[in-house]
């Protein structure tokens, strides 16, 4: 068995084995959806403290403790912004996602008094910076999941987002094996061809379509239009494709090939959701102006 083969067969294994738990954990409306804050949260602080160890083979310190208690917080705040009425939270505190913005500012202020009195002051602007970049990187972006579960139809909406990216990513990886021939040469990504990302963006848009029309057929779902659905695909793809460069260029400042080894055959966390981090509000904000 050849190299690749084997690579191949380990990463379906590993999502033959997660994606069951994943989907269920935000399929699922027991306990008020609180699944959902769960698994969003194993996933953010996942990929967030690998961010935090590719910053320090970088040469920064950031400040982990403390950007992981942030990260908490506002996954929490999603939370109860998105379910607090349910809950019955709003009637002695209105949850508003404001608060994020006060976590974000709060954070800088204790890392800023961390850095005065616990480090060298040589640095300082990088761990600050790099501690305070990972929320803005990973944790708000892909919190957005919560926000877009208490949509109307907001699980049809992520599970078409899922198989959306995920066929996305099938397409780029198999198009760039078979038949990529004219390479981008992205300094963080040389490899990637341009038949790759067409092949992604076909993929995206046609998946789009297809399952869009499908929960129309099968759930009575109204979720897109034929034209709704083909944008929202290029989109998708293209918001893939950054967050993909992203992860890319950060890796390769750490002078690492993988964020981590927790999924076999797939890397780190952040390995397996860097796609998925910022088509995750640029889907929902689509929805947001399209009135959902």
């Amino acid at each position: 068995m050849n190299k690749r083969l084997k690579e191949t067969l380990i990463r379906i294994a590993s999502a033959l084995v997660a994606l069951p738990i994943y989907f269920f954990a935000i399929a699922t409306d027991v306990l008020y959806s609180l699944p959902v804050l769960l698994i969003t949260l194993l996933i953010t602080l996942f990929c967030l403290y690998e961010f935090y160890l590719i910053s320090e083979h970088a040469g920064t310190k950031p400040f982990k403790a403390a950007g992981i208690t942030a990260a908490v917080f506002i996954n929490i705040i999603m939370y109860l912004y998105s379910y607090g009425k349910v809950l019955g939270f709003s009637r002695f505190w209105n949850v508003d996602a404001r608060f994020i913005m006060f976590i974000i500012i709060a954070l800088a202020a204790v890392i800023s008094v961390l850095q005065l009195f616990k480090r060298p002051i040589q640095g300082g602007i990088f761990s600050m910076g790099a501690t305070i970049l990972g929320l803005v990187l990973i944790v708000i972006p892909f919190s957005h999941i919560i926000l877009m579960k208490s949509l109307k139809d907001g699980l049809f909406y992520i599970l078409l987002l899922n198989v959306t990216v995920m066929l996305n990513d099938v397409a780029a990886y198999f198009g760039g094996v078979l038949f990529g021939k004219h390479k981008i040469n992205f300094p963080v990504s040389p490899n990637k061809s341009w038949e790759g990302y067409c092949f992604a963006m076909l993929f995206s848009v046609l998946s789009m379509i297809l399952f869009s029309q499908f929960f129309l057929l099968f759930y009575s779902r109204d979720l897109l239009s034929v034209f709704e659905a083909a944008m929202a695909g290029v989109l998708i793809s293209l918001g893939a494709g950054i967050g993909d460069l992203i992860e890319s260029s950060v890796k390769r400042d750490g002078g690492i090939k993988d964020s981590g080894s927790i999924v076999p055959g797939h890397g780190g966390m952040w390995d397996v959701f860097d796609a998925m981090i910022f088509t995750t509000p640029l889907f929902y904000y689509y929805l947001i102006c399209k009135g959902v």
